[in-house]
């Protein structure tokens, strides 16, 4: 009995076994039900709050302006014509101072009519060439070459045995020394016709200065002819 009692108060491995396995799984739950309570006193963390998403506004689209098209051109009104002013009279030229012998006449206009041209081929008479072979083609060219004729009497006249060359370079050089005292570069000036006669006043260069005379020229055969002149002053 002593034995038996000893063995009820002195448990086996066995017993002692099972019993620290009930401990352990009543620990366990324990454990389970306070950390669950804990949990649910203790309330999550908030869900992080998202950023409100603000919607853009639509920008509008704008376009370009369209150019406004250009004004219609118009043609500007045509101006009146202006009354362009009256354009001066030309200043006239006072008639020329006739000689006394020449003022019973009827006065011929500035350039002297057909009795002052007379007069202007009388000037050009006298005009030389520059040189004597220049001359020589002039007179050719115009058909004024001396004859065969006039060159034979010529040399027989002067015991000479000129060529036609020879004796045009001759004219020319005695032409040249005659003309100094011949009117050069004539300018009528005026003059007065009677009948059959006219006076003409006119400028030249004679004797190598510029001087002013009178040259009388005559009608004939339907033709004025210059028959002399004098009177020589200086130009004016």
């Amino acid at each position: 009995m002593i034995n038996s009692m000893s063995a009820a108060h002195h448990p086996t491995a066995e017993t002692s076994a099972a019993r620290i396995s009930v401990w352990t799984r009543s620990a366990r739950l324990l454990a389970a039900t306070v950390m669950g309570t804990m949990a649910g006193c203790v309330s999550p963390p908030p869900a992080p709050v998202a950023a409100p998403v603000v919607a853009r506004a639509q920008q509008p689209v704008t376009t370009a302006p369209r150019p406004e098209p250009p004004p219609p051109v118009v043609a500007p009104a045509p101006l009146p014509p202006q009354l362009s002013a009256a354009a001066p009279k030309p200043q006239e030229t006072p008639p020329v101072d006739l000689p006394s012998y020449a003022k019973r006449g009827k006065r011929l206009p500035a350039d002297g009519g057909p009795a002052g041209r007379a007069v202007m081929d009388y000037c050009r008479s006298f005009e030389i060439d520059k040189d004597a072979a220049t001359y020589f083609k002039r007179l050719q060219k115009q058909n004024r070459l001396p004859t065969d004729a006039e060159i034979t009497e010529r040399n027989r006249q002067t015991d000479q045995a000129l060529t036609v060359q020879q004796f045009v370079e001759r004219d020319w050089a005695l032409r040249r020394d005659n003309n100094k005292s011949v009117p050069q570069k004539c300018k009528v000036l005026g003059g007065s016709v009677e009948g059959a006669t006219a006076h003409v006043v006119f400028e030249a260069d004679l004797n190598g200065r510029r001087q002013r005379g009178t040259a009388a020229v005559v009608l004939s055969a339907g033709k004025w002819r210059l028959r002399d002149h004098g009177d020589w002053s200086p130009a004016r």
